[in-house]
């Protein structure tokens, strides 16, 4: 059987302030809270919460695995396995379907909810900027059929190439394709071109945005950051007091700071004193996590948020196989027959993302390849969030509650 590959990548930005450059590139100033809707049917929404569940699913299984700072983006992840699961049939589809929280929703329905996504995002806020791109790249020697490659086309709006997969020239391809379309953040999602492979699915998110309430530089000072294994180090801590939406309970403090005109927000988890981040990790699920954002309220907030990059490069794998989906590795039953007439199975899924928080706002961006083996503040009293402490946050979008990217940060 012939070898499928998925790769994505991903990279975040989020600004305060424009800086003058090309106007296409940047926020636009002056836009006040009204944030965009993305308006979806009942069932649609219910994909989307279903999908938020994969989300977290996939980010604890990450965090469960690793004490170091990282960031993943769930939805580039999603895109990438949905194009794929036009290739697929039978048990291997109703696999990929489920697994991403999708239930028995048809590959038709989730095409057309993820192309309303990808449609619909960059239009929300001329303050923010969110690039999605996928592509299929296809090893010469072989061919897909023609309705999988209309349906990516039309629905994900994937640039499909025939390459020689022989050639280093492929690899060049592959990588400059990526680090355009994350504006130069991931130059690289791939080290060689596997020559036996089918073709490679990729998928590219940028996102950059500005602060709705901006950090002054000035206020940044050397503060010390304690790890819950009680080290400590030294991290640029920015410092505001703003009226922001904010919950607490008694696992953690929850935080939303919007960029630009709202449509999209940074919601950051802080453990509370006695708490740590598998305490927050195991009181949440797709549920929880929609009703602790609703239940945030516009409060007076003492604001300290550390500057930080974190970058991520992993396989996934093993992390997908425990979410559900097996099958689709199995070299003698996956069942991708919707794909091509040559008989193929994933043999790597991989992601690359990377992250910049600053007084500026934040910078993000990822990247996935799938290779085929073949309103008014209310009390005057005013709360702490100290984020001096390993912590949560995700990006996502207000309307849907799209979950674009997650990340803990642990000081280093």
């Amino acid at each position: 059987m012939k070898k499928l590959l998925m790769n994505s990548c991903v990279a975040l930005t989020a600004a305060t302030m424009l800086i003058a450059c090309d106007k296409n590139d940047n926020p636009t100033p002056g836009i006040k809270y009204n944030p965009g809707k993305i308006t979806l049917s009942a069932a649609q929404q219910q994909n989307v919460n279903g999908n938020n569940g994969f989300a977290l699913r996939l980010f604890n299984q990450v965090a469960s695995a690793s004490d170091k700072s990282f960031v993943l983006s769930p939805i580039s992840l999603t895109y990438t396995l949905a194009m794929l699961n036009n290739g697929a049939a039978g048990e291997t589809q109703r696999e990929i379907t489920k697994g991403l929280g999708f239930g028995e929703t048809t590959p038709t329905a989730v095409n057309a909810l993820c192309n309303k996504l990808i449609t619909e995002a960059p239009k929300l806020d001329k303050s923010t900027r969110i690039d999605i791109a996928n592509a299929v790249v296809v090893n010469e020697k072989y061919k897909l059929l023609p309705g999988f490659t209309s349906t990516v086309t039309k629905d994900y709006g994937a640039l499909a190439v025939n390459k020689d997969f022989t050639s280093p020239a492929t690899l060049t391809y592959i990588n400059d394709w990526c680090k355009t379309k994350t504006q130069g953040m991931i130059p690289q999602i791939i080290d060689k071109v596997n020559p036996k492979a089918l073709t490679y699915l990729l998928n590219a998110i940028y996102f950059k945005g500005r602060w709705l309430e901006k950090f002054n530089k000035n206020n940044t000072r050397e503060t010390t950051f304690t790890t819950e294994k009680n080290v400590k180090t030294k991290v640029q801590m920015m410092h505001q007091k703003a009226g922001f939406r904010y919950n607490e309970n008694a696992i953690c403090q929850t935080l939303i700071l919007p960029y630009g005109n709202g449509s999209y927000q940074m919601v950051v988890l802080l453990p509370r004193e006695g708490k740590k981040i598998t305490d927050v990790l195991n009181s949440l699920n797709a549920e929880k996590w929609t009703d602790n954002i609703k239940k945030c309220h516009n409060t007076k907030v003492n604001l300290s948020l550390p500057r930080f990059t974190t970058t991520y490069n992993q396989q996934l794998n093993s992390i997908v196989q425990a979410l559900g989906m097996s099958l689709i590795f199995n070299t003698t039953k996956a069942d991708f027959s919707r794909l091509s007439t040559t008989p193929s199975y994933v043999s790597r899924i991989l992601q690359n993302a990377k992250i910049e928080v600053d007084e500026q706002g934040t910078k993000a961006a990822a990247a996935t390849v799938v290779e085929n083996g073949l309103t008014a503040i209310g009390p005057e009293s005013e709360v702490v969030f100290k984020a001096d402490h390993p912590f949560i946050y995700a990006i996502t979008e207000h309307s849907t509650g799209t979950i674009y990217f997650m990340g803990i940060y642990q000081g280093n």
